[in-house]
């Protein structure tokens, strides 16, 4: 009996942050359908079928595959096994909604690809079985190599419908690979690992890239000049420019919101200490003075805070300060052995952070009103924690006992964790990029 109220303590504390959760992080405008009740209840069954039967062994004919995965990625979605259906709908205008209801599909997703030389067009819908009705239908033009990028276009607009907020499926991310002793680079990625390409390569150590919130630019840090230096590299002109060289270790940029500035970590001495630094390498200034260590910095989503993690109270903890640097610094975790590696969402309203239990270092995510806190992964050896840009998954990296690190997504709600492919050589750090247009 007292096994069973532990289960079922746990399972209330777990609904209570997950509905705490949905209500501070998805708009009012949502469909009433989403709702996070914990566990596999909070994932809304949806179909999507084949657009084109005869295309199923060409790479066009997976396009409902991307779809299916960018939806079920998210931890919102259950993609729906649609192979022993008969006569497959290829638009909306002919939907028999018994047969669809019979396999529980709450919503469906239905659409026809065709080709022409190498232009593809594609025409779909979005059909809300419950209700009977079309809530979306459009058609997408491209090159038939776009397919992948048509797909996560159609996902992020479902995505967008059914929850409130903006999908992320089109956005990119960058992950350092080690691909030997001398051999790093820095690549650039679809969100799910297609269509690589490097940006930097080197023989010396790359670490801890960040993408800025506009999109144009990536800081990380280089090992090149025999320490730690940070430079901020244009994507599109690919000139780059020494920022932070100075005496000591150069580490952990951050990126201010308004991509002017970043917060990055000096050590001068013994410790390491705060400092904020216009993007060109100009107007440096010490954020706080103290003793202790003072690391990994992130601003909050207005630009007035930056949170960090310090020794300052014997295990690291994360703590807050305002940006001017003369107020009072507030501690913000108390759960754990030990906190770090914070990342704030995009509405400011959750705390992202690795937190130390039983020698595990696990993501976790805190709700900063009810201070309460989720645990979404199991370890033992995750790191590097940050949103996606809305805030519904987070990109991660991390290793199984024994074994290369690797990258991959959690979903907020904990219920999704997937792998990202990106080869076989060891991950080192990611981070993932802004929606643009």
């Amino acid at each position: 009996m007292i096994f069973n109220m532990k289960i079922m303590q746990n399972y209330i504390y777990r609904f209570i942050f997950l509905v705490t959760l949905i209500i501070l992080s998805f708009p009012s405008n949502s469909i009433e359908v989403i709702e996070i009740l914990g566990g596999k209840a909070s994932q809304i069954p949806i179909a999507i079928t084949p657009f084109n039967e005869d295309l199923k062994n060409d790479d066009l004919g997976k396009m409902h595959k991307v779809i299916a995965n960018d939806l079920e990625r998210s931890g919102l979605f259950s993609a729906l096994d649609t192979s022993g259906i008969s006569n497959i709908p290829d638009s909306d205008m002919y939907i028999n909604f018994s047969n669809w209801s019979a396999l529980q599909a709450q919503f469906l997703i239905v659409g026809k690809s065709t080709t022409i030389r190498d232009r593809l067009t594609t025409r779909w819908s979005l059909i809300d079985i419950y209700k009977e009705k079309t809530v979306l239908s459009m058609e997408f033009s491209g090159s038939k190599k776009q397919y992948r990028a048509i797909a996560h276009k159609i996902s992020d607009l479902v995505y967008e419908k059914l929850t409130g907020s903006p999908g992320v499926f089109h956005t990119r991310i960058i992950f350092v690979k080690k691909k030997s002793d001398k051999n790093y680079g820095l690549y650039v990625s679809d969100y799910d690992g297609f269509n690589q390409r490097a940006v930097v390569n080197s023989s010396q150590p790359i670490i801890s890239p960040r993408w800025s919130p506009d999109g144009k630019k990536i800081a990380y840090v280089s090992f090149e000049k025999k320490k730690p230096v940070i430079y901020v590299q244009d994507l599109t002109t690919g000139k780059r420019v020494l920022v932070a060289n100075f005496k000591g270790n150069n580490s952990a940029p951050a990126w201010s919101p308004d991509s002017k500035k970043l917060a990055i970590v000096l050590t001068y001495s013994a410790n390491s200490q705060i400092y904020i630094i216009n993007s060109d390498g100009s107007g440096i200034k010490q954020l706080m003075r103290t003793r202790s260590i003072n690391t990994e910095p992130a601003w909050s989503p207005d630009g007035k805070e930056i949170f960090f993690s310090s020794d300052r109270g014997g295990n690291p903890q994360i703590y807050k300060v305002n940006v001017d640097g003369v107020s009072e610094v507030n501690r913000v975790t108390f759960e754990g052995k030990g906190n770090l590696s914070p990342s704030l969402s995009p509405d400011g309203k959750l705390l992202l952070f690795l937190t130390q239990e039983n020698g595990k270092f696990r993501v976790a995510v805190q709700n900063l009103t009810s201070n309460q806190v989720l645990k979404l992964t199991k370890g033992p050896h995750d790191e590097s924690p940050i949103f996606s840009p809305n805030g519904h998954m987070i990109l991660f990296t991390y290793k199984d006992y024994g074994k290369k690190t690797k990258i991959g997504t959690v979903s907020v709600n904990g219920l999704k964790v997937t792998p990202i492919r990106v080869g076989s050589e060891t991950i080192q750090e990611s981070s993932w990029g802004p929606i643009t247009n």
